[in-house]
């Protein structure tokens, strides 16, 4: 008999975690695992995901949530709770109190995040602390992730999994074909250099450390264009930022998009100026599209990008740094060829397929400690 895992989300709105759980659920093996989705608020636009859906209606800081969690386990004979994001994280926790069922917390970084406000992320630190003996297993998406875990909540190490995120090798793969089609869309000339980013508008990102960066290009050369899809509470700064600068005939602002691969194919560099990153799910993206990478060394970005090897690290995240670093790109042609092909071979190792099969061990692993059966679990880092 399939194991019935309910997965907890805060809301399905765009992100990395939401994309990720997709994965996840639209690749188990679901005559091993049958899958139930809990959105705990609607926040569209919203990530489809296939699969047995439950939708509630619960504001941000509700507590009734806990108990609606608890109803859900009963009702559907839940065999493990997979809460991710905060609220979700925490309202299971607590939950487990009232259903007992195995609790495996996905940490994708919001643990050394301040998006969340610093009032909501103490209130996060203290409840994740008062509450991490009732999970089973932690899974972190990096190195980084993981020493903030042990470091902050004070897990053990040997609670905590290394799983980066996963990239759906189906839907990212280099699309030349696109390419044309789409810069004659933007009005893009074949001479200009396209930079891209793909990602929140939000500060913790550094998209006005690039947009100065893409200033200072183009008072050397005209001949760059810069692509910036995605939104967030940024926006309208940033665009400010763009017409005082007076570059805003070189730089789209495409929002929210669902079909990144194709925007992907348009970029010859792409940018990650991230002020933190917990992972850098983007980044392994773009190196299965095979575009070459200017990234800061933030967070989980050390774990991916290699400098001179996987892309370009700049020494300093700063405007003035990451414009060097895209002009080395630029005039280099055999630079960018190389780095983009080590880059793909390396993001071999976010398949998700292989991803997804490491979920379901653990899950088996826990129905086997359930029954007495287990091998206590080792920290693994990858």
């Amino acid at each position: 008999m399939a194991l019935k895992v309910l997965q907890v989300m805060d809301h399905l709105a765009y992100g990395g975690g939401q994309f990720s759980l997709k994965g996840i659920v639209e690749n188990v093996d679901s005559e091993q695992c049958e899958m139930f989705v809990c959105e705990l608020r609607p926040n569209p636009p919203a990530v489809a995901i296939k699969g047995k859906f439950i939708g509630l209606r619960y504001g941000r800081y509700d507590p009734r949530v806990i108990f609606a969690i608890a109803s859900l386990c009963k009702k559907y004979r839940i065999d493990i709770m997979h809460p991710h994001l905060p609220k979700a994280i925490i309202s299971s926790l607590a939950a487990n109190i009232i259903c007992k069922c195995p609790v495996v917390v996905h940490i994708r970084g919001a643990v050394f995040s301040q998006e969340m406000g610093r009032l909501s992320l103490f209130l996060y630190w203290r409840l994740l602390k008062l509450l991490r003996k009732r999970a089973s297993v932690f899974i972190a998406n990096s190195n980084a992730t993981a020493n903030k875990l042990v470091e902050r909540i004070k897990i053990r190490p040997d609670r905590i999994i290394v799983l980066h995120n996963p990239v759906d090798f189906s839907v990212f793969k280099p699309q030349p074909g696109s390419r044309n089609h789409l810069r004659k869309m933007y009005g893009i000339d074949e001479r200009d250099t396209v930079l891209g980013y793909v990602g929140r508008l939000h500060k913790i990102k550094g998209v006005d450390l690039l947009i100065k960066a893409m200033s200072i290009l183009l008072e050397r050369d005209r001949n760059y264009f810069l692509l910036l899809a995605g939104d967030g509470p940024e926006r309208t700064r940033l665009e400010t930022l763009v017409s005082r600068l007076g570059i805003a005939d070189r730089v789209k602002f495409l929002g929210m998009r669902d079909d990144v691969p194709e925007i992907m194919s348009t970029f010859d560099i792409s940018v990650i100026p991230s002020r933190q990153e917990p992972f850098g799910r983007v980044a392994a993206e773009l190196m299965r599209m095979k575009v070459p990478i200017v990234t800061s060394g933030a967070g989980g970005l050390s774990e991916l990008v290699t400098d001179g090897e996987t892309g370009l690290v700049t020494r300093e995240n700063s405007p003035e740094e990451i414009a060097a670093a895209v002009e080395r790109l630029a005039d280099d042609e055999e630079l960018r060829r190389q780095l983009a092909q080590r880059a793909y071979e390396f993001s071999e190792r976010f398949d998700i397929k292989a991803h997804v099969k490491e979920i379901e061990k653990i899950y088996m692993e826990l129905i086997e400690e359930a029954k007495g059966n287990g091998r206590k679990r080792k920290r693994h880092f990858l």
